[in-house]
């Protein structure tokens, strides 16, 4: 089955002074007011027609990627979205809504947080060409990639959701955290680091919207 991810995507080069703002809240305060909305400048857009049958198929790439492994999460995917679209309300013939409720299912958490990290990860490994290093288990970044072109290492967390698109300031907050995080890593390892904030917004069972923030040092 062919996905047609629509991709955007945001680059900025990122100053040692912008990194030096996360500290604390003031500071973080004059990088989302001052610096953050740069990082929105520069951007790509595309249609990525994602295969989930080819090659090693998309299970492999929820193995490889996802926290949580599931047996085939686009399955419970494709089960919300068609009882989601079957919701009708009453059906013909009823005698009232309270005899016929009407029925409003819930997505799969777990399955749309797989399916999306499976998304994203297959996303870094062909689009940037990294290779996975480590899946840190409850923790931030979600992913670490080695970029051997360029010998940096990249942070990446993932967002999933099931409708839409996050807002700007959503994403910068969300990029704060993990920049914090940067930060640390770079009085571990003072190298050049990639920050990477990947949203995958599920609005249907062929339909995906990734979005990815990139910051490089």
């Amino acid at each position: 089955m062919i996905l047609d991810v629509s991709v955007t995507e945001y680059r900025h080069h990122l100053s040692p002074y912008e990194l030096g703002l996360v500290r604390d809240k003031f500071t973080q305060a004059v990088l989302k007011r001052s610096y953050a909305p740069q990082w929105f400048t520069h951007y790509s857009r595309w249609i990525w027609p994602a295969d989930l049958n080819a090659g090693r198929g998309f299970q492999w790439y929820v193995d490889k990627y996802a926290e949580m492994v599931i047996d085939d999460p686009w399955h419970d995917i494709e089960l919300f979205y068609s009882q989601f679209s079957g919701v009708s309300g009453m059906p013909p013939g009823g005698v009232g809504p309270l005899a016929y409720p009407t029925r409003y299912p819930l997505m799969n958490t777990s399955a749309l947080a797989s399916a999306g990290e499976a998304l994203a990860g297959w996303f870094c490994e062909t689009h940037y060409n990294w290779a996975l290093i480590s899946r840190p288990r409850l923790a931030t970044p979600d992913l670490i990639f080695r970029d051997p072109v360029a010998a940096r290492w990249a942070l990446v967390e993932v967002k999933s959701t099931g409708s839409g698109r996050d807002t700007q300031a959503r994403l910068i907050d969300d990029m704060i955290k993990l920049l914090q995080v940067l930060a640390i890593s770079k009085h571990l390892r003072p190298r050049p680091y990639n920050a990477v904030l990947i949203v995958v917004a599920v609005s249907g069972s062929t339909n995906v919207s990734l979005t990815s923030l990139l910051l490089e040092e």
